[in-house]
């Protein structure tokens, strides 16, 4: 095996989250490489996915941040085998993974304090938000949310998409524990791709409405259940970005975004909503969607906050 290991490319990480850190202490985990992309390796151990990240990208869970810039010369292929030796990772034949320079990245621990909800500075921040995220939305058309080509198939994704964010919003503002849980099941694994665009959207609205302490936080079992039901309906990376975001896991440039709208002390976070916008090809579209409209219940909550 040493003779094997030394004639191998070896590769570094720069950051990885605790999740993929604790791979290394596991007695010999064998897996095997997803997906291949350009900035991105998605690989699979026990039925969990993992994800090696170009330097370029931010932290996510689950994920390793390599020193490489991009990992289109690589010769790694899907089905290759993924094997662990002396805490550094072995890809196929031809490549290994050190963690000798590799730092931890944590999950920071973002509180949202309903106080902030009697204020009228801060309502008045949050409508700001909304009225940038629209500003933003209309004019990108990546998402399936917006689609209006002529491909049917796509036209019935996005009525549907459309309709189903309507009943959502209006179900948690009426409080309707029971059509909660039923709209989030009709979401999850609508749209296309490997992330569809019903799941990105539910991200992108659970990383604000399901805050500690936000006031929609009570609805966490509607969200839990809904999820967690239908996880069979969606794709495997998309099924464990879902089950991320109920533990209250995003990637490190959503986590930034979240603080900076908790806080309300940065005036221009247009540019922040930018690096989300351009994850993945509709991706960061259809989590700004679900974004802004976490944001519309929190003004309504904070329109209608009973001390």
């Amino acid at each position: 095996m040493n003779a094997s290991i030394s004639h191998r490319q070896r590769l570094y990480g720069l950051t990885a989250d605790t999740h993929f850190l604790n791979l290394l202490n596991q007695p010999q985990p064998q897996g095997m490489v997803e997906q291949v992309f350009n900035k991105a390796i998605n690989f699979s151990i026990d039925n969990v996915l993992y994800t090696l990240l170009c330097s370029q990208l931010d932290n996510a869970p689950n994920s390793c941040r390599l020193i490489n810039k991009d990992f289109s010369l690589f010769d790694i292929k899907e089905g290759e085998t993924i094997n662990l030796s002396n805490k550094e990772i072995l890809i196929g034949s031809h490549y290994l993974i050190s963690f000798s320079l590799c730092k931890e990245w944590r999950q920071p621990v973002i509180n949202f304090s309903d106080n902030e909800l009697k204020k009228s500075n801060y309502l008045l921040y949050i409508e700001e938000q909304i009225s940038n995220l629209d500003l933003i939305l209309t004019e990108n058309k990546n998402s399936l949310f917006k689609y209006q080509g002529d491909n049917f198939f796509y036209l019935s994704m996005t009525e549907q998409l459309v309709q189903l964010r309507s009943e959502l919003i209006e179900s948690i503002i009426k409080k309707n524990k029971e059509n909660i849980i039923y709209v989030i099941h009709q979401f999850v694994g609508l749209g296309i791709g490997l992330t569809p665009s019903g799941d990105d959207y539910l991200v992108g609205l659970m990383a604000f409405l399901l805050l500690t302490d936000h006031p929609a936080a009570t609805f966490y079992p509607e969200f839990y259940q809904g999820i967690t039901q239908s996880l069979s309906q969606t794709t495997p990376i998309s099924a464990i970005t879902l089950e991320k975001a109920l533990n209250r896991e995003y990637r490190e440039n959503m986590q930034q975004l979240i603080q900076s709208l908790v806080d309300a002390k940065e005036t221009n976070i247009y540019p922040q909503f930018l690096e989300i916008l351009n994850i993945g090809s509709s991706s960061g579209s259809d989590m700004l969607f679900g974004l802004r409209d976490a944001l519309y219940i929190t003004h309504y909550f904070g329109e209608n906050y009973v001390d």
